[in-house]
């Protein structure tokens, strides 16, 4: 009987670590957002309404909580953005593919991609039409204008939100 219950017990930590090593499906998409260059488009947006801000609501006593608040909260809007699109792209890739596609991102080509993409090199390109060619590759080019619809449309209202929140702190 302690034979069994120690297999058993085995058995039962064996699954737990498993478990407990695979990422779910929300956790791959936000490495996906963080590796193809969205989420710090989200971080730039963020900067450049602060800056636009500033220009309307130059910082004062009246208004530096406010500003405070802005400058500490940068991380929680840009994860609410990050929040709108997990579903967006979980509607239109499945797990295996955004995983498929993080791991491009990446690569060499991928990085180079998002960081500059005119200093690729001829490997880079390859690659990056590689990417293309495959079966993930295809999905994005089939899935862009849907995305593009999609996510604009959550970036716009997520815009909107900062930008009320922004200026009901600041007036």
């Amino acid at each position: 009987m302690k034979l069994i219950n120690k297999i058993f017990i085995l058995f039962l930590a064996i699954g737990v670590t498993s478990c407990a090593q695979e990422t779910t499906f929300s956790e791959d998409v936000i490495a996906y957002l963080k590796v193809n260059g969205s989420a710090k488009q989200y971080d730039f947006a963020y900067a450049e309404l602060l800056k636009m801000l500033e220009k309307q609501y130059p910082k004062s006593d009246s208004n530096s909580e406010g500003w405070t608040y802005l400058m500490a909260n940068k991380e929680k809007y840009v994860g609410e953005m990050t929040e709108l699109l997990i579903p967006i792209y979980q509607k239109n890739f499945d797990q295996d593919t955004i995983k498929k596609m993080t791991a491009f991102y990446e690569s060499d080509a991928g990085k180079q991609l998002t960081s500059d993409p005119t200093k690729m090199t001829i490997e880079q390109k390859t690659a990056l039409n590689k990417f293309y060619a495959s079966d993930e590759g295809k999905l994005i080019l089939e899935k862009q204008p849907l995305l593009a619809k999609e996510v604009s449309k959550a970036s716009e209202g997520w815009s909107r939100n900062l930008y009320e929140t922004a200026v009901s702190l600041l007036k």
